[in-house]
C-alpha cells in the first residue's frame, strides 16, 4: 500500500436501486438503513459473541446505540476517522435473560 492509499471498506454486494445507479433511493440513506437493519437483525437472531466488535459508519453511531439497548447490549464507540467508528458491544448484565 502506498503512502497515499487509505484503508477503506467497500460493498461485497452492490446496491442497484440507489440514485448513483439510476434508482429511486438516495445512496447514503439507503446504505445507512441497510447497515442498521442488518445490525438489528443480527442482534436479535444471530449467534452473537460477548463481547462483539464491528466497524460501522460514524453517522450511524446514535442509531446503533439505540439498537444495541433495544436488544440488551451496551455499546462503546471509538471514532476511527474517515467516517468509520469501531463499535464494541457487551451484554447488559443488569438484565435477566427473561428481559431480553
Amino acid at each position: 500500500m502506498s503512502d497515499e492509499e487509505q484503508p477503506g471498506y467497500e460493498l461485497v454486494m452492490p446496491f442497484v436501486t440507489v440514485a448513483s445507479k439510476g434508482g429511486p433511493h438516495e445512496d447514503q440513506a439507503y446504505t445507512a438503513g441497510w447497515e442498521m437493519g442488518a445490525l438489528d437483525a443480527y442482534l436479535q437472531y444471530g449467534n452473537v459473541q460477548n463481547p462483539w466488535q464491528q466497524t460501522i459508519r460514524t453517522d450511524n453511531v446514535p442509531q446503533a446505540d439505540r439498537i444495541a439497548m433495544k436488544n440488551g447490549w451496551i455499546a462503546k464507540f471509538d471514532d476511527d476517522g474517515n467516517g468509520w467508528s469501531g463499535m464494541t458491544l457487551r451484554l447488559d448484565e443488569s438484565e435477566t435473560p427473561r428481559d431480553r
